[in-house]
């Protein structure tokens, strides 16, 4: 199973020891501070995190994704999804940080389901 955390694709059943989690979430929680101190327009980062939608978008681009022929090309349709599953993590890794037993594999999964719902994504997993 392959999950979404922040901009990195990650082999969910690779990553099961804790260190690995700790480490993580050290990181999730420094970039989410960040984030929400870059809202400032006065803040060093400001324009780097304004720009993070589009840079994900350009960076996600740059692969062949084979999506579903009805929903047309990835450039015209995929990006409001792009979008949606950027700003889904971004609340379920606030969840993680705050309540460290949610298990963010499976969370994200349950989310997947409603992003890239059954059958039409079936043969796209």
């Amino acid at each position: 199973m392959l999950v979404v955390i922040g901009e990195l694709f990650i082999a969910a059943s690779t990553y099961s020891d804790a260190w690995f989690w700790h480490t993580w979430g050290v990181s999730v929680s420094k970039f989410t501070v960040l984030s929400a101190e870059s809202l400032n327009p006065e803040h060093p980062l400001h324009d780097e995190f304004t720009a993070r939608m589009d840079d994900i978008w350009e960076n996600y681009s740059q692969y062949p994704w084979l999506i579903p022929p009805q929903l047309g090309s990835w450039k015209s349709s995929m990006r409001p999804v792009v979008r949606k599953a950027m700003e889904i993590m971004d609340g379920v890794q606030l969840w993680w940080l705050r309540e460290p037993e949610v298990d963010l594999c499976k969370e994200w999964a349950q989310m997947e389901n409603m992003l890239f719902p059954s059958p039409l994504w079936d043969a796209y997993r």
